[in-house]
């Protein structure tokens, strides 16, 4: 489940406005590619140790 979102920019007359606030909306999209990649790491492990204890817990009840 793969999400794309795209900043756009305001149209300003100083082209060297224009390509910081490019280049500063790029490192945030980045960043937050980073941030949920990683969340969604965190939730996988969570989910596996879940399934872990559950399998001992069953193990040990039997």
């Amino acid at each position: 489940m793969t999400q794309s979102t795209t900043f756009r920019t305001s149209t300003s007359t100083s082209t060297s406005t224009s390509t910081e606030q490019g280049t500063l909306a790029d490192h945030v999209v980045e960043f937050l590619s980073r941030v949920s990649r990683a969340l969604r790491n965190l939730a996988d492990s969570a989910d596996h140790g879940a399934k872990m204890v559950r399998k001992a817990d069953a193990a040990r009840r039997s």
